[in-house]
């Protein structure tokens, strides 16, 4: 074997392990990249599992204490807190199933009597001396692809009531209920019972209404890796609702609020 041919054997060799050394270590960069995705992926569904119950959670929590702050000061000035005496509200009194959400949502209307200047729940100055009226309700809105939670407000005084029965203002997506009950009076020995607004409606407008139980129904705004079950709570707000299995998370919270002007 000449020189020559020896060094181009040689060279071949050299060639081959190189290019078994490449195939090796293409092999364990994608057996690295694998493992990498598959961590990237795992931590990715993780956060997202994390992330909805505790967004649920502090979504709920805001708008209960957004209507606890309005039945705080629902009745002042010795107004009816729920307008049920007043006819030029009657078609924006509470209201039991109004048909939007699942189950059917309510409505919850509440005023009071300024003492000053506010802003009400759409942004609008109301001035003093006048009553303010602030309708909570669920409709359907563009910019979500589910329900939102709506606030309409308008005001009343002697020359009658404006601004009232429009689309409001949408305070929260991602809700898929709304309910509500009432504790009133209840008989001798008892502190109180709660009733829906078809019940409320037909006592008398004088009844007086001593607290709220308000409940809201929500799911997670993305979707989960994996379809997932929620076993809602036995008897909430009187409701059996079904189990829910798909890719969104759920929750639901509710509140007693005290109505002190009731």
């Amino acid at each position: 074997m000449t020189v020559a041919t020896l060094k181009r054997s040689q060279a071949y060799v050299q060639r081959g392990m190189a290019l078994a050394e490449w195939l090796l270590a293409s092999a364990l960069g994608l057996l690295i990249l694998m493992a990498a995705l598959a961590w990237l992926s795992s931590s990715w569904q993780l956060a997202i599992s994390q992330r909805q119950p505790l967004q649920m959670a502090n979504a709920g929590v805001w708008l209960l204490q957004r209507i606890s702050l309005s039945a705080e000061m629902a009745g002042f000035g010795a107004v009816h807190p729920l307008a049920l005496d007043d006819p030029r509200l009657s078609a924006w009194h509470s209201e039991n199933n109004l048909g939007v959400g699942k189950p059917a949502s309510d409505q919850l209307t509440m005023q009071r009597l300024l003492d000053q200047d506010v802003l009400d729940c759409e942004g609008t100055r109301v001035l003093a001396g006048n009553v303010l009226v602030e309708r909570y309700f669920m409709r359907a809105d563009s910019s979500s692809a589910g329900w939102v939670l709506a606030c309409d407000a308008g005001q009343c005084n002697a020359d009658g009531c404006s601004r009232l029965g429009d689309a409001g203002a949408a305070l929260l997506a991602d809700i898929d209920s709304l309910q509500v009950l009432y504790g009133v009076p209840a008989a001798t020995g008892q502190s109180s019972q709660y009733v829906d607004a078809t019940v409320l409606s037909g006592m008398s407008p004088t009844t007086r209404v001593l607290s709220l139980s308000v409940g809201v129904l929500l799911h997670g705004s993305e979707s989960l890796p994996h379809k997932r079950r929620w076993q809602p709570p036995p008897d909430w707000l009187g409701l059996s609702l079904v189990a829910v299995t798909d890719k969104r998370a759920h929750a639901a919270f509710s509140q007693t609020m005290e109505l002190p002007n009731g």
